[in-house]
């Protein structure tokens, strides 16, 4: 299935050359309430969460990739005002496995009250309830359409963790922002041995819709 990652040129012509996407991590992340999707007023339950996500941090990096490209509002907060790129990865088909580390993103105008059985929950339960804490946002996020794939940090580069492109992360297509300067030559250097494999393409506002939309006269 095809996932959308947005960058700014700088960055984007550097994770094509590296063949790497760069891993966030929790603590980074620009929404206070991530990993705390649940009435957290009880004190002791808060404090658990928040140990808990500390822990996820240290232990654990995320993958933010959009399920399409032609929302305006993502090209202009997460590539530089339509200057910079999208690539467009495939990524392994989801499946509703409650273990996968891998799924899209649910949305909900207001927390979830924390189950009164907790302690009591079968395995299968446990894991469903954790997958909720890491795959549900407030709702005004939802323009994102956002897919996650967690995985532990493991490549380490200058105190930041990255994933390499491979079976499971295959760049497919390279996506030029209306106001992107960028040069085909420059995306073409940059993919090297994968410039046979990748679709370049620009994007423009549509005409008849609020939508960006690919540029019939080319890159």
């Amino acid at each position: 299935m095809r996932a959308c990652k947005f960058l700014d040129a700088k960055y984007g012509l550097d994770t094509i050359q590296r063949r790497r996407l760069k891993q966030s991590r929790v603590a980074d992340l620009n929404d206070p309430f991530e990993l705390t999707p649940y009435d957290l007023t009880d004190f002791v339950l808060r404090m658990t969460f928040l140990k808990t996500r500390e822990d996820i941090d240290k232990k654990r990096g995320l993958l933010c990739f959009s399920a399409d490209w032609k929302n305006p509002v993502i090209w202009a907060r997460y590539s530089d005002k339509h200057k910079g790129l999208c690539l467009g990865f495939e990524i392994p088909e989801m499946n509703e496995d409650p273990k996968s580390n891998t799924g899209r993103v649910k949305y909900l105008s207001k927390p979830l009250p924390f189950p009164n059985n907790f302690e009591e929950m079968s395995e299968s339960e446990h894991d469903a309830f954790a997958r909720g804490a890491i795959f549900t946002k407030f709702e005004h996020w939802i323009y994102e359409k956002e897919i996650r794939v967690w995985s532990p940090l493991e490549n380490e580069d200058a105190g930041l963790y990255f994933v390499p492109f491979g079976d499971n992360l295959r760049l497919a297509e390279v996506i030029k922002g209306q106001r992107c300067s960028v040069s085909n030559a420059q995306i073409v250097s940059a993919l090297g041995s994968l410039a046979g494999e990748v679709k370049i393409t620009k994007a423009r506002a549509a005409y008849d819709k609020f939508e960006m939309v690919e540029d019939e006269q080319g890159p």
